[in-house]
């Protein structure tokens, strides 16, 4: 699970920076920007499992042949992919502005949802990873504000 939520939470963080970057007046067509969220996402996901796969290698007995580095692995996958084709649904029904509309509002949800879940698989109370979740949402709008304000 934990590997599942970091590639969730990393891989909508950073689409999400992508996505703002995208200047609305000259708005891609909305295949090209699903193609751009899922083509980041496989190519973020597929440099990650290497990471992954490498760094398993160095530190584990059996390398990524062990069966934990392959769960690890595919959780990552899954995580990372998954966030991407959740933030493509709302090319589905909608158009243009309104689609990047709905695809910003998913991809910032992620970090919040991911904060409310781990406090709450920690035992928490809702209140607490309601705040926990403001939280992560707010030290997610900073990276995304500070990798937008690097020009990435």
């Amino acid at each position: 699970m934990r590997e599942f939520f970091a590639a969730a939470l990393y891989m909508a963080l950073v689409l999400l920076a992508v996505l703002v970057a995208v200047p609305t007046e000259i708005l891609p067509s909305d295949e090209s920007v699903v193609g751009l969220l899922i083509g980041s996402a496989i190519g973020l996901t597929l440099a990650h499992w290497l990471a992954f796969r490498l760094a398993a290698h160095l530190t584990e007995e059996g390398g990524f042949a062990a069966q934990s580095a392959a769960r690890e692995a595919a959780a990552q996958v899954a995580g990372g992919v998954g966030v991407a084709a959740l933030a493509a649904v709302p090319f589905l029904p909608l158009d243009g502005e309104t689609a990047l509309t709905g695809a910003l509002v998913v991809l910032a949800a992620m970090p919040a949802l991911t904060g409310l879940a781990i406090a709450r698989l920690r035992g928490r109370s809702w209140l607490s990873s309601l705040v926990t979740a403001a939280v992560v949402l707010l030290l997610a709008v900073v990276v995304v504000m500070v990798k937008e304000g690097l020009g990435h």
